[in-house]
C-alpha cells in the first residue's frame, strides 16, 4: 500500500498486543514511529521500508524484546540508530539496505554503531547484490 499522505501511524496500534509481524513501507510522509508500537511485547519482526524523511529510530525500541529480525530499507534519512538495540538480545537477523547515513555507521568494527549491532548474529549491511542472468555465448578469454 502506498500512504503518500500519511505522516504517522494511529497510536491505536498499541492494542495489537498480539501482533508478531509488522511491515512498514511506502510511508513518504512518515516522520517518526508512534510510541505505541513500544507494547507490542510479542512483535517477532519488524521491517521498515521506503520511508525517505523518517530519521530516528525511537530510544524505546529497547522494549521490544521479543524481536528476531529487523530490516531497514530505502530510508534515506535514517541517521543512526538508537542504543537500545544493545538490549535486544533475541534479535537474530537485521537488513540495511539503501540508507545511506547508516552504512558508513554501521562498517564492521569501525562505524559508529557497529557497537550497537555487534551482538547481532545475522547482519546484511548495504546495497544488494543483484543476481544477473549469465549472458550466453560470452567468452570469459580476453
Amino acid at each position: 500500500m502506498y500512504c503518500p499522505t500519511i505522516g504517522t501511524l494511529p497510536e491505536g496500534v498499541k492494542h495489537l498486543t498480539a501482533l508478531q509481524r509488522l511491515s512498514i513501507l511506502n510511508f513518504p510522509e512518515l516522520m517518526y514511529l508512534p510510541e505505541g508500537l513500544q507494547n507490542l511485547n510479542v512483535l517477532h519482526s519488524l521491517e521498515i521500508g521506503s520511508c525517505p524523511i523518517l530519521k530516528v529510530l525511537p530510544g524505546w525500541i529497547e522494549k521490544l524484546g521479543s524481536l528476531r529480525s529487523l530490516t531497514i530499507s530505502n530510508c534515506q534519512d535514517l541517521r543512526s540508530l538508537p542504543e537500545g538495540l544493545k538490549c535486544l538480545t533475541a534479535l537474530q537477523y537485521m537488513s540495511i539496505h539503501d540508507c545511506p547515513r547508516l552504512l558508513e555507521r554501521c562498517r564492521q568494527e569501525s562505524g559508529e554503531d557497529w557497537p550497537k549491532i555487534a551482538h547481532v548474529p545475522h547482519k546484511n549491511i548495504g546495497i544488494p547484490k543483484l543476481k544477473r542472468p549469465r549472458e550466453e555465448g560470452s567468452s570469459s578469454a580476453n
